[in-house]
């Protein structure tokens, strides 16, 4: 008697008995962070890819392209690898903590570990000074400069690339970037930086949206 319970018991996992039943694990989706394989040597990322701090920089993990063109995210050279596949994409950038930084977009070949960025011909960056960079020339100033706890919006077109303080636009664009660009940031000197993707704090200027990935573009 003692064996047919015990065999019982045991076939009763597989039987909708009230025991618990293997469940099939679900696939995780892919979200847009920066790249744990593809940062300086002195760059930390913590919460999930989202928050970068200490010195040089990152890619991020997926790129963001429209036609030949695509996005980068400096962050303490940091490039957020994610070709822009749409035409209007935007993104922010949370001022955790005051420091030197830089925001803007970069290709695959800019400079992580020069700061800042915007010193060579692959990065087209907004810096903590004020100043808007790229290859080594100073193309505009703000005034009105980012303070801890402020958050800057980033929205490019394939033709500008423009900052916004706290959901006002700045009037600085950059409208000679070229190729295939990213996200990208760079912090130095104890600036910790929250990159944002999705759930923003502004709303995006009209007809722009959040970056999205190669497959959500196919399913739409």
């Amino acid at each position: 008697m003692a064996s047919i319970f015990c065999c019982f018991r045991g076939c009763a996992s597989f039987l909708d008995l009230g025991f618990a039943t293997p469940t099939v694990p679900t696939k995780k989706q892919p979200v847009i962070a920066l790249d744990q394989q593809q940062i300086g040597q002195e760059v930390v990322l913590v919460k999930d890819g989202t928050r970068i701090c200490g010195t040089g920089g990152a890619l991020g993990n997926t790129a963001v392209s429209y036609k030949t063109n695509n996005i980068v995210l400096l962050i303490k050279c940091c490039i957020v690898i994610m070709q822009i596949m749409q035409d209007k994409a935007y993104f922010e950038v949370r001022l955790q903590q005051s420091g030197v930084w830089g925001i803007g977009l970069g290709s695959e070949k800019a400079d992580l570990n020069v700061i800042p960025m915007g010193n060579d011909a692959d990065s087209w960056v907004m810096c903590s000074d004020g100043y808007l960079r790229h290859n080594k020339e100073e193309m505009h100033r703000i005034t009105q400069l980012p303070q801890e706890g402020d958050t800057i919006g980033v929205s490019y077109n394939h033709i500008e690339l423009n900052f916004y303080l706290n959901g006002q636009k700045l009037d600085c664009p950059f409208t000679n970037v070229r190729g295939q660009v990213y996200p990208a940031v760079y912090v130095d000197d104890g600036a910790v930086l929250d990159i944002v993707f999705e759930n923003f704090v502004r709303d995006p200027p009209p007809g722009f949206d959040k970056i999205m990935l190669e497959q959500s573009l196919l399913e739409t």
